[in-house]
């Protein structure tokens, strides 16, 4: 059988474009690993968030779903409710001073998404050295929606000791960024 260049070049897209989705869907760890940046100093990732029908969303980026406009059916939509997981990176800025970012990871069907990324001004606005973060709780089990977190840094490198600051965010997603005395 006989199939002009243009027919055989769809049949053949259209054979091998499940397998190129599913190679996306199951990326390689050594290259995602290989793929951060050298700048990234820690990251470091617990505790849950949750948005259902009732709550609020804590923030939701611009690339959110919107109303496109068309008629209601008059049938009520739900749609699931949209959960996650925190992460607090840490990142050597062109200065070589820490800038501080608080991250919601959603988790879908096709695999953890960025669902917000926001800066520490607390933090970042200091102008210290991150030398260490540790999550509060490190069981990888939270009971409860939120998330804590430790920073220590120092906004003088001759300093011996660093300085503890804590990141809390309670159930409803309200963010909290103090400094620790232990």
């Amino acid at each position: 059988m006989y199939l002009p260049a243009p027919k055989l070049l769809l049949l053949l897209a259209g054979l091998f474009t499940p397998l190129a989705l599913q190679a996306h869907a199951q990326e390689d760890p050594v290259a995602l690993a290989s793929a951060l940046s050298p700048r990234v100093l820690f990251i470091t990732s617990g505790g849950y968030w949750e948005e259902t029908e009732e709550s609020e969303p804590a923030a939701v980026p611009e690339s959110s779903d919107q109303t496109n406009g068309e008629a209601s059916s008059g049938l009520a939509e739900t749609a699931p409710p949209s959960r996650g997981y925190y992460r607090l990176i840490a990142i050597r800025g062109e200065d070589n001073r820490s800038q501080v970012h608080l991250q919601h990871i959603a988790l879908t069907p096709e695999g953890p998404e960025l669902a917000l990324s926001m800066g520490i001004e607390e933090i970042n606005s200091l102008g210290g050295y991150v030398t260490d973060m540790r999550p509060e709780d490190s069981t990888g089990a939270a009971s409860q929606a939120g998330f804590a977190a430790y920073i220590y840094l120092k906004t003088d490198p001759t300093v011996a000791e660093p300085e503890t600051w804590a990141v809390y965010i309670d159930e409803f997603g309200d963010l909290q960024v103090e400094r620790s005395s232990n």
